[in-house]
């Protein structure tokens, strides 16, 4: 399993989400092709993965998906 603790930095952009890993000069940029609020967090349905397999977590914000990324972040 991934180490759940990686450095990465997570950009939230207007419909479009960019990633950039620690000891990499590559930026992963992801569409955000829907959200649904659920209460305080938001559920951002990412265009690809953005994630490692056994990552739960980028950055601050808990992720998932086995063919996209799901991003939840706190609702605005």
């Amino acid at each position: 399993m991934t180490d759940n603790k990686t450095d990465v930095t997570v950009h939230l952009g207007d419909g479009v989400v960019t990633v950039r890993r620690k000891g990499s000069s590559a930026v992963i940029v992801a569409s955000v092709l829907g959200e649904i609020v659920n209460g305080e967090v938001k559920e951002m349905y990412l265009d690809r993965l953005v994630h490692k397999p056994g990552e739960s977590q980028l950055g601050h914000y808990p992720v998932a998906g086995a063919t996209t990324s799901i991003l939840t972040v706190p609702a605005a």
